[in-house]
């Protein structure tokens, strides 16, 4: 596939205003219950518009639609009926053209492991080689994370990346079988130059939008998103759709407070532990030196004694500044 960066090829041209939207679209106001960052409305509005879903995916490769030939969802979900309870991760498999496997995945809460994660959906869809198959038939497997939240705690986080496997030593990449492609919306305003020209800076700035008016001036800029947008509206008055994306809500706020709660325990296992610890290690220090000042005043009352010092035993016993002054005189 060739690649290319060139909005104008992922788009038609801008129409005019807001009287070109679709009526349903233009009478959407206020903000958006349900936008494209709730995980159920992703997969929902990308089903029911493949169309859509064909140029998110140009976007994402940078290619051209016209080099999308085949567009094949692999597992999609009756729509407005619960998703599997099982599953923790919602996502949209696409078969493109017969011998690439993406899977798109829309994630708002970090819980530190997409990294892994991500590795572990793209290795089962790489693992796919039925019996008798050549290596040579395996299909290139993309995974794609579209991330509300910064992936790397240290360092930059762009807000698009390509990882492959990659010879480091020799600078040339092991195969092009198998990448993870990453989108972090909380750097949209960071893109770069030529990241603006795209068509997913464009897609980055739909899934940010909270507002029925924010939307109907990016989608009055192209067919795509007006389509998209129209989409997502239509689905936002079903009612068996809008349980649904409650219900991810739900599930996504019940994570939330799971990870927290946990969080707590261990800071409160740290601090239980830390005090316990301290609390002994006084102790132990107290008999410690409890025993190292009872060596001290053996020493001295041997020492005393020895010259025949008794009556400055006996005074030393009941003052404890004349104690102090022997033993510095002895070096104790």
């Amino acid at each position: 596939m060739k690649k290319k960066c060139d909005s104008a090829v992922l788009f038609p041209a801008p129409q005019n205003g807001d009287e070109s939207l679709p009526p349903l679209l233009r009478q959407m106001s206020g903000p958006i219950s349900f936008g494209l960052t709730n995980a159920y409305m992703f997969v929902a509005v990308l089903q029911n518009n493949q169309e859509a879903l064909a140029n998110l995916i140009a976007a994402i490769l940078h290619i051209d639609r016209s080099e999308i030939l085949s567009l094949e969802i692999l597992n999609p979900i009756v729509l407005g009926e619960a998703a599997d309870e099982k599953a923790c991760v919602m996502d949209i498999l696409v078969l493109l053209n017969g011998n690439i496997k993406i899977n798109l995945e829309m994630q708002v809460l970090n819980e530190g492991n997409w990294n892994d994660r991500g590795v572990y959906y793209l290795a089962k869809n790489i693992t796919d080689l039925k019996a008798g198959e050549d290596y040579s038939e395996m299909k290139t497997a993309i995974q794609v994370g579209i991330l509300d939240f910064d992936l790397w705690k240290d360092g930059v986080n762009p807000f698009f990346q390509k990882y492959e496997f990659w010879d480091i030593k020799n600078n040339r990449r092991f195969t092009d079988k198998a990448s993870i492609h990453v989108i972090s919306l909380k750097q949209l305003e960071n893109a770069e130059d030529e990241e603006r020209l795209s068509g997913l800076y464009d897609w980055a700035k739909v899934f940010k939008t909270t507002t029925w008016e924010e939307m109907k001036a990016l989608a009055a800029q192209n067919k795509i998103i007006s389509d998209a947008a129209t989409t997502m509206a239509s689905l936002s008055e079903d009612e068996r759709i809008k349980i649904q994306c409650l219900q991810r809500e739900k599930a996504e706020r019940d994570r939330l407070h799971s990870m927290r709660y946990a969080q707590r325990l261990q800071e409160q296992a740290l601090k239980d532990g830390w005090e316990k610890g301290l609390e002994q290690g006084i102790e132990q220090g107290l008999a410690t030196g409890r025993q190292e000042e009872a060596n001290r005043l053996n020493s001295l009352i041997r020492k005393l004694a020895a010259l025949g010092r008794t009556s400055d035993i006996v005074k030393g016993a009941g003052d404890p500044a004349y104690q102090a002054k022997l033993l510095e005189e002895f070096g104790l």
